[in-house]
């Protein structure tokens, strides 16, 4: 089955309308796999689509007589599919691409003349050259030129990576930015050789090229120049620009089909030397996919005297179990021991049940209480069909040299995840060069605590340079689900994984008393908006956060309600999606999680 856009999947797929709703769409059990992120389609003005690369070929209106010409594409964030415009605005979508409506019907001011879609996949704008804008699906209107007299047509469109807002650019350079686009230069004010035909943004949002018919490209914010066709004589102009998916290059197409490429932009064919039946008119390059994984983090801190020889991590902040302890929730399984197989082992079947790929375990280093129950971790986990990743917490004398020495140990007990919490303040510069000496097999997942490094690119710019193969957010607090477009954008741009969190929620005030900050589960609202966010961000890998962190009250592990010796009564889950008494209320969460895993995953 297709992976979808997930508000839509849960809303139950709207009916589909219109003559041009379909055609060539591929039944979704038939789709094939994800293609390369190397390739590109583009398309003529009579519809004829050609794909090159691993770009797949899903359907075209070339044998289909038109209203009027075709003048341009967009691909769905999957890849499987994409959707082809004309003049009139009528959309012909095919693959997984879903027609969500046109102006085929309309009688327009003037022509449309590009189209973008949103990140879901979900909808889409068309700009008609007066800069009159025309939103559908999951596409909102933010704003347009139509009502302003323009110096000159607008020509092309792109939209941001968050959805919220796009640009237009006319052909004399000029400018145009709508909700939170933001405006980054322009060549309005430059005497151009030839006009402007194209813009392609980075995948941050924070930058954007435009190309000219005779091939000038002109680059604004973090768009980087790699290279022109300004001083070749062409056969025919360019007409079109595509970024590649991590923004290091770019390709340009002429209307003879002719491809340039520069940058991280891999030549993969052209129509450079044949006859067409129509002129080439745009092109898209398919998105960077990767094996969807659902992570969570998990805590094997927990201990009993019976087993243990103390309370551990349920005492605390003047709490004394059992009949008081140092959470907001209560677990329905009591206060368990982190060292109890039988315990271990309902846990991870309850993980494996809900779709989980990747136990993410937190570890205090060489022979503390978390590290000698790893092994237990690992077995109970692998019995389960679970796989097992470290997660290196900030432990006292934490360096990279001991993080080294922390990795070599750990994958000699198998382990070959290793996520590192809090790393900000380290030297990239040492932990690429300790990376280079760590086993090739070994994936390493990197984690700040600056939302705003986050936002802005900086910390994925620096996993990066610190050699990490991705990033992860898993503060519950301080990211919106909106955000996560952002930081997923900046870390395809840095060539890194990214892996933002979602969170039921967050209370910690009888853990931490001095700690105010509660985000309100709402009933199971506020997981289901962090699951959108992270997918809608096309996410490598969703980590939870998490499985069992009661302290902060972010779990989905089973709770029950439960008054406390002060008087402090726990609802529990109840109400949680709907669902009240035991056991519907206790597993809301994790069967909730089962449902987003098989979304995100295209179960």
């Amino acid at each position: 089955m297709m992976r979808r856009t997930v508000g839509f999947v849960l809303a139950a797929m709207v009916a589909m309308g219109g003559s041009e709703a379909v055609l060539g769409a591929a039944p979704a059990g038939a789709l094939t796999p994800p293609p390369a992120a190397r390739g590109y389609w583009f398309v003529g003005s009579d519809g004829g689509v050609f794909g090159f690369g691993g770009a797949q070929f899903f359907g075209s209106t070339g044998a289909t007589r038109l209203n009027r010409p075709v003048v341009g594409m967009a691909t769905t964030r999957s890849g499987r599919g994409y959707w082809l415009v004309a003049s009139d605005g009528g959309v012909f979508a095919f693959g997984d691409a879903v027609f969500r409506g046109s102006t085929g019907a309309l009688v327009l001011n003037a022509p449309i003349v590009a189209m973008a879609a949103t990140p879901t996949g979900a909808g889409y704008w068309l700009v008609a050259s007066d800069g009159g804008v025309f939103a559908f699906g999951d596409a909102t209107f933010r704003g347009s030129t139509g009502a302003i007299t323009l110096n000159r047509p607008i020509v092309a469109m792109a939209a941001t990576p968050t959805g919220r807002g796009y640009w237009l650019v006319a052909s004399d350079g000029g400018v145009f930015s709508f909700g939170d686009a933001v405006f980054r230069g322009s060549s309005g004010a430059i005497r151009l050789n030839k006009p402007i035909v194209g813009m392609a943004t980075t995948p941050s949002g924070r930058g954007y090229w435009q190309v000219a018919s005779d091939g000038g490209i002109f680059a604004f914010g973090d768009a980087r120049f790699k290279g022109s066709m300004g001083a070749t004589t062409l056969n025919k102009p360019i007409v079109a620009i595509a970024s590649t998916p991590r923004g290091e290059g770019y390709m340009m197409v002429a209307s003879d089909g002719g491809v340039f490429s520069f940058g991280d932009a891999t030549f993969a064919g052209s129509t450079g030397g044949q006859q067409l039946s129509s002129p080439i008119v745009g092109v898209v390059a398919p998105p960077v996919r990767t094996t969807p994984e659902v992570a969570i983090f998990f805590y094997p801190w927990y201990g009993r005297p019976d087993r243990d020889g103390e309370w551990r991590h349920w005492e605390g902040n003047g709490h004394m179990p059992p009949a008081d302890f140092a959470a907001n929730f209560s677990p329905a399984r009591g206060l368990y021991s982190s060292t109890d197989p039988s315990v271990l082992s309902s846990q991870m079947a309850e993980i494996s049940a809900a779709g989980v790929d990747l136990l993410v375990t937190s570890w205090w280093g060489r022979g503390s209480f978390e590290d000698k129950g790893l092994e237990a971790v690992l077995v109970a986990a692998a019995n389960r069909g679970v796989r097992v990743a470290v997660h290196i917490e900030p432990y006292v004398g934490r360096t990279v040299a001991t993080i080294e020495q922390d990795v070599g140990y750990l994958r000699s007990l198998g382990v070959r995840d290793v996520w590192l919490y809090g790393i900000q303040g380290l030297s990239a510069t040492d932990l690429a060069a300790a990376r280079s000496r760590m086993a090739a097999d070994v994936r390493l997942m990197g984690n700040g605590t600056n939302p705003t490094a986050y936002r802005s690119g900086a910390f994925a710019s620096f996993a990066q340079a610190a050699g990490l193969d991705g990033i992860y957010t898993y503060d519950a607090v301080r990211y919106t689900p909106s955000d996560f477009a952002t930081i997923c954008a900046s870390a395809r741009q840095a060539n890194v994984l990214c892996s933002p969190s979602p969170s039921p929620g967050y209370v910690a005030n009888r853990t931490k008393s001095s700690d105010a900050q509660v985000v309100a589960r709402e009933g199971g609202a506020r997981y289901d908006a962090t699951w959108t966010g992270a997918i809608d961000a096309a996410a490598d890998i969703v980590s939870i956060t998490s499985y069992n962190e009661w302290h902060e009250g972010t779990q989905i592990e089973p709770a029950v309600p439960f008054c406390f010796p002060d008087g402090v009564c726990s609802p529990g889950y109840e109400g949680a999606y709907n669902t009240t008494g035991a056991p519907a209320s206790q597993g809301s969460y994790l069967r909730r999680t089962t449902l987003w895993s098989s979304l995100f995953k295209g179960l």
